[in-house]
């Protein structure tokens, strides 16, 4: 069914309340520069909700959690993360943007991106993410993520990008733009996807859609990727559903988390028919890294 509001909080492991062408030249605008900073203490990049001794959505085990954000608060954290205001071009007649406006702390401890109409060809949503604040090597990311209810031109999406993704070598030694989530379909798959080697005429990218069991029926959704020096695993649900193990495709350098609220060309629908209310926002539970 489609849902009307934001569902409660539920899940099992939580104890409180590919592109085409045109993609990837949209995809080449995001990559924004920064002065690095130093690594805050380790207490202040754990969230002080989140769950003690909690671990990757699935797993027994005892990996140590070193950064989490749940989305708690009355305001965006930006110790952690930078909110981005930025014009991201035009496609179908369609200028679109990150608006700054349209994130938010839904009061219900979840992160919101919102879609808006900003004029008869304008449209905007949003992102945050923590370039120069929080950078890792190697872990285990996870997030739990509401996709809009219905993909129409825009969609959901988690990933990792690297500051320094200008290497030319035929592998992602110099970074790597991490695409662990993008809610691309009307139908119940998403692409995961790699691009490297820049996004100019040299760019590469390796994708594969992978199969997502009630991705639009059910609220919420984890996502993970596990990263080693030696593979990258992607997990739906906990269902391990993509394994790279191309050493030209790992990432060899520090990435940065992203969760973002795309209007992209190559998303299933017409952003033009979404509609503007809780069925066109997404949302994001909680964030965390173990490493």
């Amino acid at each position: 069914m489609q849902p009307t509001a934001r569902a409660p909080r539920t899940s099992p492991h939580r104890t409180r309340p590919l592109a085409a062408t045109a993609a990837v030249m949209a995809l080449a605008a995001l990559l924004t520069t920064g002065p690095a900073h130093a690594e805050p203490a380790a207490s202040s990049m754990i969230d002080p909700a989140t769950p003690a001794g909690v671990q990757p959505y699935g797993e027994n085990g005892t990996k140590a959690l070193v950064w989490s954000d749940e989305f708690d608060g009355t305001a965006i954290d930006t110790s952690k993360w930078s909110i981005r205001e930025q014009n991201r071009g035009s496609h179908s007649g369609i200028t679109w943007w990150y608006r700054a406006a349209n994130v938010r702390t839904d009061g219900n401890g979840a992160l919101a991106i919102d879609l808006r109409k900003n004029s008869t060809s304008e449209y905007s949503g949003g992102r945050i993410d923590s370039q120069g604040k929080h950078e890792f090597t190697h872990g285990s990311f996870e997030a739990r993520i509401h996709t809009p209810y219905q993909t129409n031109g825009h969609l959901a999406a988690f990933w990792l990008q690297s500051a320094n993704q200008g290497h030319v070598d035929g592998s992602a030694r110099d970074g790597a733009e991490i695409d662990v989530f993008e809610g691309a379909h009307q139908a119940d798959n998403y692409p995961v996807t790699v691009h490297y080697d820049g996004y100019g005429a040299d760019h590469q990218s390796n994708t594969a859609n992978v199969s997502a069991p009630g991705l639009h029926s059910t609220w919420y959704h984890t996502y993970k990727l596990e990263w080693t020096p030696t593979a990258l695993k992607f997990f739906y649900d906990g269902t391990q559903v993509r394994t790279i193990t191309d050493p030209n495709l790992i990432s060899q350098v520090q990435e940065f988390p992203i969760l973002s609220h795309e209007i992209l060309a190559f998303a299933d629908g017409d952003v033009q028919n979404a509609p503007l209310d809780a069925n066109s926002t997404v949302y994001v539970d909680y964030i965390r890294v173990w490493q």
